[in-house]
């Protein structure tokens, strides 16, 4: 694998790379996302579901989640409960929420959760990269 490329947007924070937890229940779109964001120097973690996310966030921390609101085939939005066991916890992550369903009230619950930004989906990959290190560089 070629080292990461760390261009004008640098994925680094205090000179470490940036980690991030990509929450998502497409496997190709993970993949893809992973692939992208680990070449631009991200270090990724990926989880498929709202309990395996919530394992993984209480033993390992992360700068930002990537988070999908809808995490399921039934059409459920646990990508909340997700947000919900961040915030519960107070755990130091910014949190980017996606869906490709988004209405305002969905928009509503999301911010109320404290979710610090909320992507459509599909977004472009650079515009996702640019978000993910401006609001891990700004912090909590």
């Amino acid at each position: 694998m070629a080292p990461p490329l760390r261009g004008e947007s640098g994925a680094t924070v205090r000179g470490m790379p940036l980690k991030l937890l990509i929450i998502d229940d497409e496997p190709a779109l993970v993949a893809a996302l992973r692939d992208y964001l680990e070449q631009r120097g991200f270090e990724c973690e990926c989880a498929f579901e709202a309990a395996e996310a919530q394992a993984v966030l209480a033993h390992m921390s992360f700068d930002v989640a990537l988070i999908d609101i809808y995490l399921s085939p039934l059409r459920e939005a646990d990508g909340l409960r997700v947000l919900s066991f961040i915030r519960e916890r107070a755990l130091d992550v910014r949190l980017i929420a996606m869906t490709a369903h988004a209405t305002p009230e969905l928009e509503s619950e999301v911010i109320r959760l404290g979710a610090d930004a909320l992507l459509q989906k599909p977004t472009s990959l650079a515009l996702l990269a640019d978000t993910l290190t401006a609001l891990a560089k700004v912090g909590r």
